[in-house]
């Protein structure tokens, strides 16, 4: 399942997905700046690291919008925006 996390409800967002151990997580918007501890695939979205001016750690992957819509197209998706 994917997991949209954005910053004002990154709690509820990283502890649901935290249960799944096949989880993805996705930050977008002001969750770019989030460094969750979570197992599992991360990325961040390019676009809002970029507009924040985020470095993104190694053990996060950038994601285009574009990717992500086709990944939301493969997968069951929660939000948490």
């Amino acid at each position: 399942m994917i997991y949209l996390v954005d910053k004002p409800h990154e709690d509820i967002g990283l502890r649901t997905a935290r249960g799944d151990p096949e989880a993805i997580v996705v930050l977008i918007q002001d969750g770019v700046f989030l460094d969750p501890d979570i197992e599992g695939t991360v990325y961040a979205v390019e676009r809002d690291t970029e507009v924040r001016g985020v470095t993104l750690p190694p053990e996060i992957e950038p994601i285009t919008y574009g990717e992500l819509v086709d990944l939301v197209f493969e997968t069951e998706v929660k939000t948490f925006l």
